[in-house]
C-alpha cells in the first residue's frame, strides 16, 4: 500500500511542540543564541543535506561540551537535534542511538522537563521504527509517548502517527476510528493545518474501505489546503487522490493528480517526493517491463532494509542502556589487563601476520607484480614510521629504566594498537560470500562517537556477478580513503553513495574534514593504480578547509 506520510511537516511541527523554547529553558549567552538561531534556520529545510551536515557538526560539538559540563538540559536538547538530523539524512540507526542517549540522561528524573522531552523522544523512536518496518515496536513507543502526553495537540500528533501505522498493517477499521477521533479533537482546538491533514487521511482510509464519503473528504481537504496554499500537505492530497483513482483503474484522472504531485514536488525541491511522484506515474504505464521493474525494486528495497536490521545497535529501552554501559566499562578494563599481560606475544603475532601477508602477496600472479610492490612499500613505511621508531624509543627507555613503568606499558599498548590496525588493513578478503555485508562491516569499523559514516546503497547493483578482483580493488580503495580520513582529515561526517548508471557503477565518497592541496602522493597514487588495474577511473576534489571528495567509476 503506497500511503504517503507527510513526514517532514510532522517532524517540524513536533519539534516546535516538544522542544522547549531556547530562551525560556536554557540560559544561553547572546553569542550562543545567535549560533543556535543560525543553525536552527539551517535545519528548517530538511531536504538540504549540506545544511543538515553543517548543523550536525555544530550540535555535536555543543553536545560534547555539555556532557563535559554535565548539564542535562543542554545535552538532551542538542542530542534531540542530532537525532532529528540523522533521521532526516536517513541514518535511522544513528538517530535511534541518539534518542536512546538522550533518554538515558533523563532516566532518573520525574521532572516536568524530563516528562516533556520523553514524550518527544518516544515519538521519535516510533517514527524511526516505522521507517525500519518494525511496526509493532513503533506502536509500542507511540503508546509510551501517549501515556505521558496531556496536552491535546500533542496527543493528536502522536495518535495520527499511530493511525498511519494501522494503515500499513491493514487495520483499516481501527485507523478510521482513530482519524475520526483525532478530527473531532482537532476541530475543538481550531488547529487548521491538523484538521485538513487528518481529514485527508480519514478520507484516504475510508476510500480503502470503499466508503463513498472517502473521496468527498479527500477532495474537501484538498480544497481547504489550496485555499491556504499549504504546499507540504498538498502533496499528500495529490498522492492520495492518485492512489484512489489508480485503484479504480481510472488512469486518466490518476495521471492528472500524479502530474500535479510531480510539479509540486519539484517546486518544494523534495527528492523523496519527486521519487515518489515519478514511481506513481510510471506505475500506471501499460509497459509490463516498467511494472515488473517497480515491483522488483520495491521488493529489493524492503528486503535490504530488513537485512540491515541486524546492524542495529540500539534495540533496547533506555533503562537497559545504563546496564550495557557499565558492562562495557568492565569489559574494557578486562581487555586492558589482558593486553598488558600478553602484549609482547600480541605484537609478535601481529608483525608476523603482516610479513606473511606481504610474502604471500609477492608470490601472487605475475601480472600483479606492480601492485604487490606498492603494497609492500606501503606496509614497510607504516611499520617504520608507526611501529619501529616507537619500539626503538621503548627499548631506550628500558635501558635507562630497568623497571617497567606505566609510561612504558602505555607505549607498548599504543604499538600493539597500531600494529593490529596495520594487520587488519591487509588481511585476506573473502569478497565472494557476502560483499555487501563486508562493506557494511568496514564502514561500521570507522564509525564512532566522533565520526558518523553514512552509506547510501543501490539495490540494483548485483555484487554477486562482479569479478572477485574488482571487488577486492573496490574494498581496498574505500579502506584507503577511510584510513586517510581517520589519520588526517579530522572529519565528523563521511558519506559513501553507491549508484548504477547504465552498466557503470559509480561510488561517491565525501567527508567534511580539513581538506588539503591535492598532491600525487603515495596514497593517491596507490588508489589510482588499483582502479586503473580494473579499468576504472577515480577523480579527487579537495581544498583546504572544504573537505575531501572522490568519485570512482567502474
Amino acid at each position: 500500500m503506497n500511503v504517503l506520510i507527510n513526514r517532514n511537516l510532522f517532524l517540524g511541527v513536533f519539534i516546535l511542540i516538544f522542544v522547549f523554547p531556547m530562551h525560556t529553558v536554557f540560559g544561553f549567552q547572546n553569542t550562543e543564541i545567535d549560533s543556535l538561531s543560525y543553525y536552527n534556520k539551517l535545519i528548517s529545510n530538511l531536504n538540504n543535506e549540506t545544511n543538515l551536515a553543517k548543523a550536525y557538526v555544530f550540535f555535536d560539538k555543543m553536545k560534547t561540551e555539555s556532557i563535559a559540563e554535565k548539564d542535562t538540559s543542554y545535552v538532551v536538547y542538542y542530542t534531540q537535534k542530532i537525532s532529528m538530523i540523522q533521521y532526516s539524512l536517513g541514518d535511522y540507526y544513528g538517530s535511534e542511538n541518539s534518542a536512546v542517549v538522550a533518554l538515558s540522561w533523563l532516566s532518573h528524573s520525574d521532572s516536568e522537563f524530563a516528562k516533556t522531552n520523553k514524550i518527544g523522544l518516544y515519538n521519535r523512536l516510533g517514527k524511526i521504527y516505522n521507517e525500519l518496518l518494525d511496526y509493532d515496536l513503533a506502536i509500542k513507543y507511540y503508546n509510551k509517548s501517549l501515556k505521558l502526553a496531556t496536552a491535546q495537540e500533542h496527543i493528536n500528533i502522536i495518535e495520527n502517527n499511530r493511525a498511519l501505522i494501522y494503515i500499513k498493517q491493514n487495520k483499516l477499521e481501527l485507523a478510521e476510528q482513530e482519524f475520526v477521533k483525532i478530527y473531532n479533537n482537532s476541530k475543538q482546538l481550531t488547529d487548521t493545518i491538523q484538521i485538513y491533514r487528518v481529514l485527508d487521511n480519514l478520507g484516504f482510509v475510508q476510500s480503502k474501505l470503499n466508503k463513498p464519503e472517502g473521496l468527498e473528504n479527500m477532495l474537501k481537504a484538498l480544497r481547504l489546503k489550496l485555499a491556504i496554499n499549504h504546499s507540504s500537505s498538498l502533496y499528500a492530497s495529490y498522492a492520495h487522490l492518485f492512489e484512489y483513482y489508480k485503484d479504480r483503474s481510472d488512469f486518466k484522472t490518476a495521471r492528472v493528480y500524479g502530474k500535479k504531485a510531480y510539479v509540486l514536488a519539484k517546486q518544494i525541491n523534495s527528492p523523496s517526493f519527486i521519487e515518489n511522484a515519478l514511481i506513481n506515474l510510471l506505475s500506471i504505464e501499460s509497459n509490463p517491463y516498467i511494472n515488473h521493474y517497480l515491483t522488483l525494486t520495491d521488493s529489493l528495497k524492503t528486503a535490504k532494509l530488513l537485512q540491515e536490521n541486524k546492524y542495529s545497535k540500539a534495540k533496547y529501552d533506555y533503562t537497559e542502556t545504563e546496564n550495557q554501559a557499565n558492562e562495557n566499562l568492565l569489559k574494557r578494563e578486562r581487555e586492558k589487563r589482558w593486553k598488558l599481560t600478553y602484549l609482547s606475544i600480541g605484537i609478535f603475532i601481529a608483525l608476523m601476520s603482516v610479513f606473511v601477508f606481504v610474502f604471500q602477496r609477492y608470490k601472487y600472479k605475475k601480472e600483479k607484480q606492480f601492485e604487490i610492490y606498492n603494497t609492500k612499500t606501503r606496509i614497510s613505511k607504516k611499520i617504520h614510521d608507526e611501529v619501529a621508531n616507537d619500539i626503538h624509543s621503548v627499548l631506550n627507555k628500558l635501558q635507562e629504566q630497568p623497571h617497567v613503568t606505566e609510561d612504558i606499558l602505555d607505549d607498548l599498548d599504543g604499538i600493539y594498537a597500531r600494529t593490529r590496525d596495520i594487520s587488519k588493513e591487509n588481511n585476506t578478503l573473502d569478497v565472494d560470500s557476502n560483499f555487501e555485508e563486508l562493506l557494511n562491516d568496514l564502514l561500521l569499523a570507522y564509525k564512532s562517537n566522533r565520526v558518523n559514516v553514512i552509506k547510501q546503497s543501490a539495490p540494483e547493483i548485483d555484487w554477486n556477478n562482479m569479478k572477485t578482483y574488482k571487488k577486492v580493488a573496490i574494498y581496498r580503495v574505500i579502506q584507503e580513503l577511510l584510513v586517510n580520513m581517520k589519520k588526517h582529515s579530522e572529519a565528523s561526517i563521511v558519506v559513501l553513495k553507491f549508484s548504477k548508471i547504465n552498466k557503470k557503477i559509480e561510488i561517491f565518497y565525501s567527508d567534511n574534514g580539513l581538506g588539503c592541496k591535492l598532491k600525487k602522493g603515495f596514497g593517491i597514487h596507490n588508489t589510482e593504480n588499483r582502479i586503473n588495474t580494473i579499468k576504472g577511473t577515480i577523480t579527487f576534489e579537495t581544498e583546504p578547509g572544504k573537505g575531501f571528495k572522490a568519485k570512482i567509476v567502474i
